[in-house]
C-alpha cells in the first residue's frame, strides 16, 4: 500500500459533532477512554462473490504453466497475511481519527488473564477463518469477559471486527476482464457488562481494479486493493459513528 496516498486520505478528513447519535454512540463520542480491540477475524479463502471456492486442481495445463512461470499469479488467494495487515490498518485508522476512537495497547489486552481465559467462539474455530497473530476468537456472548477485563486492566469497552473478503468481476466476460476487491466489515462494541453499545456492518468495493485473464490475476495487486478498501471501511465506520 502506498503510504503517501494513505497520508493524503487522512489529511482530507474533517470530523464534526454528531447531532442524532444513539445513547451508545453518544457515550462512545464523549467517553475517550481506550477501547480493547479483542477480536479481528475473516474468512480464510478469498472466493469469487456469490460462488463456490475455486478448485486449483481443475486448472488447465495452460493455466498451470502460467502459474509456475510467474509466482505472483494466482487463481485462489487466502487472507492469512491480509488479516495481520487489516489489524494494523484498523489501528492506524483509529490513530488518524484524532482521538475519536482510542484503542488500548495491544499487548495489555491479549496478554491479560481475562483475555487468555475468555470463552472462545467455537462455532467458528476452524480452517475457514483466520485471525492476526496473537489474537484469540473471543466469543462476544461471554458476558464474564468484559467484566474481567475491566477489573484487571481498567479497560471497560471491547471491540470486535469481523471481515468478509471476496473478489468480483466488474467487467469483461466470464473470468477475463477486471475485478474488484470487496470487503464487508462488521463492528461490534460492548460495554463492561457485555451490552451492545454499537453494531454496524459496512460493505465496500475497491475503486481500483485488477486485471483477470482466464481466472488468473496478480496476487499482490489484489492484496493492495484490499488494503485500500479496509482503510475505506474503517473511515466509513468513523463517519457513521460521527452521525454522517
Amino acid at each position: 500500500m502506498k503510504r503517501a496516498g494513505f497520508v493524503l486520505f487522512i489529511a482530507g478528513l474533517v470530523f464534526l459533532g454528531a447531532s442524532c447519535a444513539t445513547p451508545g454512540r453518544e457515550l462512545l463520542l464523549t467517553d475517550v477512554r481506550p477501547i480493547a480491540l479483542v477480536s479481528v477475524v475473516s474468512n480464510w479463502d478469498i472466493n469469487w462473490h456469490g460462488e463456490d471456492p475455486v478448485n486449483p486442481n481443475l486448472a488447465g495445463s495452460t493455466t498451470r504453466r502460467a502459474l509456475r512461470a510467474d509466482p505472483d499469479l494466482a487463481i485462489l488467494s487466502n487472507a492469512e497475511e491480509l488479516i495481520n495487515t487489516a489489524e494494523t490498518l484498523i489501528r492506524d485508522s483509529m490513530i488518524a481519527s484524532g482521538g475519536l476512537i482510542i484503542l488500548a495497547d495491544r499487548d495489555t489486552v491479549i496478554h491479560s488473564r481475562a483475555y487468555q481465559n475468555a470463552q472462545l467462539n467455537r462455532r467458528r474455530m476452524n480452517r475457514e477463518h483466520v485471525l492476526p497473530a496473537g489474537y484469540r476468537l473471543i466469543d462476544p456472548r461471554d458476558r464474564d469477559f468484559p467484566q474481567a477485563l475491566a477489573a484487571e486492566t481498567g479497560i471497560q469497552r471491547s471491540m470486535f471486527v469481523d471481515f468478509t473478503f471476496t473478489k468480483q468481476m466488474r467487467s469483461g466476460f466470464a473470468r477475463t476482464g477486471n475485478a474488484s476487491a470487496d470487503v464487508e466489515m462488521r463492528v461490534l462494541i460492548l460495554d463492561e457488562n457485555g451490552r451492545t453499545m454499537y453494531s454496524r456492518a459496512f460493505s465496500l468495493g475497491s475503486r481500483g481494479r485488477v486485471s483477470v485473464s482466464n481466472g488468473m490475476y496478480s496476487r499482490s495487486a489484489l492484496m493492495a486493493l484490499f488494503e485500500t478498501v479496509i482503510i475505506d471501511a474503517c473511515f466509513e465506520f468513523l463517519y457513521h459513528l460521527e452521525g454522517f
